[in-house]
């Protein structure tokens, strides 16, 4: 194989495909990048078992090769000093030259025959397949991942479920504490389903995808899910786990609604923790007419801080995790946040105003 790129191109794609490489591995190759050469494109692929990303890039060299390359090889072609890289490996013990201006690289690479097959997605084989606009996804996904549970005693709540239905996607969240919910809209040909996403593969999906404009087809088949876009592929494993009904955790009454300043709120919130006790980071709403009251102790001190609203119905007093209302309020991106209250030791919803459609639910510290 002999490749003469850009340089700039070439780290472009490896910084894609470098995410999927494990950072804790027994399995020789695997924390490896596989090049392969078919004759028109560059393809480079990375793989954990768990996520799998592949891009390509057009080049003119016709020759089709292939040799995986240590993981090393992505801060070797960051740090080039030329303007394009050349590469020549030897097909008998896939010793690779790398070179770039005065820089002289030599790389042990290893046969590619043993790197394992990315999967390949089969349409008519597809338990569902939609279209996306990859910044719905995105906003969907950053709407979610902050509720997942890192837990792996928790099995169930450490992924997102995606709820297809018609043409709209659901994706919802939890961590047993609390429970996010979102949805937009998609291109759906065919019938209802749900599957179970690992939250830790969907935070590459808003790293890589990040032409917002640009559309992914995604598919489900067998245990994989399958993302597409332009030259990028990805494929995480499902969870073979049972997500709780949310329909059954969520308040259907309230007994009021307070509207706040979402910048005004998140800013009270972030210096009422600094004092927050206990590792609940504990803080303290008092929701009256026209007034929030935020307040925070600990053995460093006390903290009381007054902010306007516009309050419906009855207000509360309620002692919240300060860590997960500032999640929300990190992602909220309407001017104002609303606080469905349903009572002092009950659940709280807090909505974005800018997207009616999604909500998060925190549970109350009883105190």
């Amino acid at each position: 194989m002999r490749l003469s790129l850009p340089k700039a191109l070439l780290a472009d794609h490896l910084q894609i495909v470098a995410k999927a490489i494990p950072t804790k591995n027994t399995i020789t190759g695997l924390d490896g990048i596989l090049f392969e050469s078919n004759g028109e494109n560059l393809i480079l692929t990375a793989t954990n078992h768990e996520l799998g990303i592949q891009t390509q890039f057009s080049t003119v060299h016709k020759e089709v090769a292939k040799v995986v390359l240590p993981g090393k090889v992505v801060e070797i072609i960051r740090r080039l000093p030329g303007d394009s890289v050349q590469i020549s490996v030897n097909p008998e013990n896939y010793l690779t030259d790398i070179t770039s201006g005065q820089a002289e690289f030599q790389v042990y690479g290893l046969n590619a025959d043993d790197y394992p097959v990315f999967p390949t997605e089969n349409l008519e084989r597809a338990q569902c397949s939609f279209k996306i606009v990859a910044g719905d996804l995105r906003r969907a996904l950053r709407q979610t991942l902050f509720a997942v549970s890192h837990d792996e005693g928790k099995p169930a709540f450490t992924g997102i479920l995606f709820s297809l239905n018609d043409n709209t996607l659901a994706l919802s969240s939890s961590d047993t504490f609390r429970l996010a919910t979102t949805s937009c809209s998609v291109e759906n040909s065919g019938s209802a389903f749900t599957f179970l996403v690992p939250g830790k593969t969907l935070q590459e999906v808003i790293r890589i995808f990040s032409d917002d404009a640009a559309s992914i087809v995604a598919t489900v088949m067998q245990n994989q899910l399958f993302l597409t876009c332009e030259d990028i592929r990805f494929s995480s494993r499902l969870l073979d786990e049972n997500f709780p009904n949310i329909e059954r955790v969520v308040p259907k009454e309230f007994i009021g609604q307070a509207t706040i300043d979402a910048a005004t709120f998140a800013h009270a919130v972030d210096r009422a923790a600094l004092l927050s006790e206990g590792t609940n980071h504990v803080i303290r709403l008092s929701i009256g007419d026209d007034i929030m009251v935020v307040r925070a102790s600990s053995k460093h001190g006390k903290i009381q801080e007054q902010l306007p609203l516009s309050l419906q119905g009855e207000g509360v007093e309620i002692a919240l995790n300060s860590r997960f209302v500032l999640d929300m309020l990190k992602i909220n991106e309407g001017d104002q946040c609303s606080i469905e209250i349903t009572g002092a030791n009950k659940p709280c919803i807090m909505r974005d105003s800018l997207y009616p459609n999604y909500l998060y639910l925190v549970l109350p510290i009883k105190i």
